[in-house]
């Protein structure tokens, strides 16, 4: 059986045109077996139309934008790339959310790691899953595993891979291995963690 509709928003620079997310939509679909809906936020609506380049608005705005794209939903996962994924993780308030999955967790802006994000993951009362590089320069393996997260948070590492879930050379895997390793990892987790089903 299925789980819940999987909703995965983006990162803060890049839309569901890009490559990564087009790929990643389409192995959740067919390998994790899920039906993605993607959630792009208004502001990377307008980038695409017009194609000139727009900063993220307020973090604080696109909560509500996102808990507006599930409202009618019974039970839903939230996910996302990123910015996408610390918006999902504000959203476990909401009785409809069942789960969060993050890929590629920001935890602090690249080479600031004295100004992390470790509040938004504080009072997640749905289980939470985080897909993360070893390599990520917005979360990197080593400082990680020197926090105490809630314990309803598991990390799942993908060795070798940078923010965006690209390996060095010396890995000899493509981009392709790697998104349908985080397939799995996602499939499985959903699969045991989850008791919510269609």
């Amino acid at each position: 059986m299925k789980t819940s509709h999987f909703y995965l928003a983006h990162g803060a620079g890049a839309g569901h045109k890009n490559e990564f997310m087009t790929q990643l939509c389409r192995s959740l679909s067919e390998e994790a077996q899920q039906t993605v809906y993607p959630v792009t936020f208004s502001y990377m609506q307008e980038q695409e139309r017009s194609g000139k380049k727009r900063p993220p608005p307020r973090f604080n705005t696109l909560i509500p934008e996102f808990s507006k794209c599930i409202e009618q939903e019974r039970s839903c996962i939230v996910a996302g790339k990123s910015m996408g994924g610390r918006v999902a993780s504000q959203l476990t308030n909401l009785p409809m959310v069942k789960g969060v999955v993050c890929f590629g967790f920001p935890f602090y802006p690249a080479g600031k790691p004295e100004k992390h994000r470790l509040s938004f993951l504080e009072n997640l009362t749905a289980p939470c899953l985080i897909i993360q590089g070893t390599r990520d320069q917005l979360g990197s393996l080593e400082w990680v595993s020197r926090q105490t997260l809630p314990s309803n948070v598991e990390i799942i590492w993908i060795e070798g891979a940078d923010h965006d879930f690209k390996t060095l050379k010396k890995y000899n895997r493509s981009i392709d291995d790697t998104i349908s390793e985080i397939s799995a990892h996602t499939k499985n987790w959903l699969d045991n963690k989850l008791e919510c089903r269609d």
